[in-house]
């Protein structure tokens, strides 16, 4: 049975391991690489903003999915200029310039919609809907936060990710170069549309 709960230290290096195995092509399989794209895109939220942070568990208590969001942009921003794009580059190059870019993204988008989030389950339990659950469950935490948009930016509408997100009720708020859309969703209608997640500490 999947249960949802908070955070906890002992989930860095499942959460971590989830994120890398998840990326594409050999951001998944170089050893560096993977190292790289933990840096932002995980390593932030559960060192700064571990409040923000929500796994997907079964019975054994390890995570298999995982959702971190910042619901403080301008510790974000701070943060990242001082120290996380430097641990990126550290890796990756390549990566530290884009996720510099995202950032200057995510300024603008949290000035609107606030909620910018990163969500992932591991691929041995993919199919369960637990994406949906984790969704649920930090827009709840949103809410209370006083929060009113969830929000990404995903590649272009071919993706995998554009249908699911879709289908859960995002709408496209504004496009960007070479295709990529962000994606928002209005949290006044999550009780409707979703109902509540028990999330256990």
């Amino acid at each position: 049975m999947v249960k949802i709960r908070f955070f906890k230290d002992g989930d860095q290096e499942h959460i971590r391991q989830i994120c890398a195995d998840t990326a594409k092509g050999s951001w998944a399989t170089n050893e560096k690489k993977r190292k790289a794209i933990c840096v932002p895109y995980v390593d932030y939220y559960m060192e700064v903003e571990p409040e923000n942070v929500f796994v997907a568990v079964e019975d054994d208590d390890l995570p298999i999915g995982y959702i971190v969001c910042s619901t403080n942009p301008e510790l974000y921003q701070k943060k990242f200029k001082e120290e996380y794009l430097k641990r990126t580059k550290k890796y990756s190059p390549l990566l530290a310039w884009f996720t510099k870019i995202c950032c200057k993204v995510n300024k603008k988008l949290d000035l609107f919609y606030g909620g910018g989030f990163h969500i992932n389950v591991a691929p041995k339990a993919q199919g369960k809907k637990i994406g949906n659950l984790l969704l649920t469950a930090l827009g709840h935490h949103l809410i209370e936060k006083g929060v009113p948009y969830l929000y990404l930016v995903t590649e272009n509408k071919k993706t995998r990710g554009y249908g699911y997100y879709t289908h859960f009720g995002f709408k496209v708020v504004k496009k960007y170069f070479l295709g990529s859309l962000a994606l928002a969703y209005d949290l006044k209608n999550l009780e409707g549309q979703h109902g509540r997640v028990a999330v256990e500490n």
